[in-house]
């Protein structure tokens, strides 16, 4: 037992010695305090688009936007399907929901696109008998879809930022 308790104080002392800040610190000097909160997210086209939109503006402001937006968030949706598992009958029994985002952030002050990325996820369904289950089961693979997206894009805005941020103070 001792043994594990040194081990571990041992970890987190080499972990403070080496610089190591995570990305989601809590206090006034984290990415999400100085950078992030700067975001305006531009409204995404269709109602998936909406849902995606929601979903980022609780991940990247979720202490509330600043007044004044140094940056803008565009993103771009697709979506698509894709058959998979296929009965002798060649009628589909399980699909893949393809969903890609392209984003953008531009600085509002100059205009220029300072970060692009991208993100993708693929998200499975049951096609049921039942119209009404199939629609529920596909709005279902749709929402975690976007909610994994809106993770993806949300955590390497904030590293962008981390990482920026790190350069801009290490060249001082």
């Amino acid at each position: 037992m001792l043994f594990k308790s040194t081990f571990v104080f041992l970890g987190l002392f080499v972990l403070t010695g080496c610089g190591f800040q995570p990305i989601y610190g809590a206090g006034t000097n984290s990415v999400f305090e100085t950078e992030m909160r700067h975001i305006e997210i531009s409204p995404i086209k269709d109602r998936i688009g909406q849902q995606l939109r929601n979903e980022l503006e609780q991940r990247i402001t979720p202490k509330g936007r600043a007044r004044v937006a140094k940056y803008s968030l565009k993103v771009t949706l697709n979506e698509s399907r894709q058959g998979l598992a296929v009965k002798k009958s060649e009628i589909a029994t399980r699909a893949n929901l393809n969903l890609r985002a392209s984003y953008n952030i531009v600085e509002k002050s100059s205009g220029a696109v300072i970060a692009t990325g991208n993100s993708r996820m693929v998200t499975s369904y049951n096609i049921l008998t039942k119209t009404f289950a199939t629609l529920m089961a596909e709005k279902d693979a749709r929402s975690r879809a976007v909610r994994e997206i809106s993770v993806d894009i949300t955590s390497k805005i904030a590293a962008f930022f981390k990482l920026n941020r790190n350069k801009t103070t290490d060249a001082k």
